[in-house]
């Protein structure tokens, strides 16, 4: 974890993250192994920062890695004479400090994310994928008569989509930045796990594998009454809408779901680059100024 918080300290994210992290992890375990030689019986717990400084951060790898991706020389020393702070680091990157509609996003996507392994019992691969699931949840609440619930009712919740993600077309799928930005945010957070897939098709692009960590699970189960049933229409309706494109399309392959996406005037009529579909323009609000939420992961 210590590491991590350092990587994305440093303002590593997505694939630049991961490859930080597969040159200082077997740096990290041969030093490991290399201490447990000469201090058999010391315990690492209260000296952990000082060892990954001196034995880890301040590597030759390491610090070639920072220069190569143009990281300020600053920080690049700070690695070099071991001090980066850690322990700084790290505090500040335990906590979520969201307002309500992004926490709200991030739990509609652990849900969809836990359906879809109840349906096809494994995680969602390629990532492409899981956008243009994500994307076929928002254009099935815009297909829907739901603007007449918050024009009736004054939720000010939702505007036509759910999630606040704007997608545009990507060849055979959908893409979204602010949709990956959020995925990276929970794998960094364990709420999220990715792995390589290890034997991908030829159409995939993004040979990834994304499905529940071990804090998501914890998180499902310690509020799975709460969040069996919400106590909004929106909300409701929104995973009704979700829950119907998982049991539509959790054993579709990403040939299967491109194909569908073609056969929307939506996709099919915009070229690659292109807007397929606008986020939710609205947010949750309360008659109360807004604070941002902080959560302690």
């Amino acid at each position: 974890m210590a590491l991590r918080r350092v990587g994305e300290w440093v303002g590593f994210e997505g694939d630049e993250l991961s490859e930080y992290l597969t040159i200082v992890r077997p740096i990290h375990n041969q030093a490991l192994e290399d201490r447990k030689e000469s201090h058999a019986e010391r315990d690492l717990r209260d000296e952990y920062f000082e060892f990954l400084n001196e034995n880890v951060l301040s590597a030759e790898p390491v610090v070639t890695h920072l220069r190569d991706h143009r990281i300020d020389e600053e920080v690049v020393g700070l690695f070099e004479a071991g001090s980066v702070p850690i322990k700084d680091t790290f505090r500040s990157q335990s906590v979520i400090d969201y307002e309500l509609d992004e926490i709200v996003d991030f739990v509609m996507l652990l849900k969809l994310l836990d359906r879809y392994h109840e349906k096809a019992e494994s995680g969602v691969e390629p990532l492409e994928n899981l956008h243009s699931l994500i994307y076929l949840t928002n254009y099935q609440l815009s297909e829907s008569d739901s603007y007449s619930v918050t024009k009736d009712h004054g939720f000010g919740m939702l505007e036509e989509t759910g999630y606040r993600y704007t997608f545009e077309r990507r060849d055979g799928y959908v893409w979204s930045d602010s949709l990956q930005r959020d995925l990276d945010r929970l794998v960094a957070w364990q709420l999220l796990d990715r792995e390589l897939v290890d034997d991908p098709k030829p159409e995939w692009d993004r040979t990834y594998s994304i499905f529940l960590g071990q804090a998501a699970n914890l998180f499902l189960t310690r509020f799975e009454k709460r969040l069996d049933s919400f106590d909004s229409l929106l909300l409701n309706e929104w995973e009704r809408r979700q829950n119907d494109v998982i049991d539509d399309f959790a054993t579709s392959s990403k040939v299967g779901i491109s194909s569908h996406l073609e056969s929307l005037d939506r996709f099919s009529d915009r070229s690659n680059g292109q807007i397929v579909l606008n986020g939710r323009a609205k947010k949750f609000t309360s008659d109360q100024s807004q604070r941002g939420i902080q959560i302690n992961v």
